[in-house]
């Protein structure tokens, strides 16, 4: 009977030291940081907040995606500046926005040419603004396309409108000519 008790009080002490133990280890984790109020805006933060624009910019959250791009440049300022430009560039130039809007999407990514010359987001910037300025030329393309369209149309119209003129003549000279014989 006494060797049961002294397994039961060996493993009660087996337990107690290793949760002591686990309780120093994770003290001693923990005890470096300052506390989460006091601490001062952090890469992760602004890495936290860019982040946050990005998914929600994938689920089709625009608005709540620039207001993300937003609140990093005024909470944040010099803090991945060139990140939020982009998050900015990419939520007006998106296809899927209802608001979309090409010109402030290029000012955005102007931006970041402009101020961040070594951004590593630079070359995909660029690429949009090239993309960007086709796509208005592309669009000067098509109204003209369009005017020429509408142009033709309205000639095609005229055209036909003197072929029934002339039908009609013709057909009244082919009476005229029935009578005649």
């Amino acid at each position: 009977m006494g060797h049961k008790s002294a397994r039961k009080r060996k493993r009660f002490l087996l337990y107690l030291a290793g949760g002591l133990m686990g309780g120093l280890l994770l003290g001693a984790c923990t005890t470096g940081l300052p506390p989460m109020e006091s601490h001062a805006p952090s890469l992760s933060d602004t890495g936290r907040i860019l982040l946050e624009g990005d998914v929600l910019l994938l689920e089709g959250e625009y608005e709540a995606a620039r207001r993300e791009a937003c609140l990093q440049l005024e909470r944040f300022p010099g803090q991945a500046d060139d990140r939020a430009f982009y998050l900015l560039g990419m939520v007006w130039v998106h296809p899927g926005n209802p608001r979309q809007d090409i010109h402030r999407a290029d000012v955005c990514f102007r931006r970041i040419e402009d101020r961040y010359p070594d951004s590593p987001l630079l070359a995909a910037a660029t690429t949009w603004r090239a993309l960007i300025a086709q796509l208005g030329e592309n669009e000067q393309s098509l109204a003209q396309m369009q005017t020429a369209s509408l142009a033709l149309k309205q000639q095609l119209k005229a055209e036909a409108a003197k072929r029934r003129l002339l039908e009609e003549r013709l057909q009244q000279m082919k009476a005229i000519d029935l009578n005649l014989e």
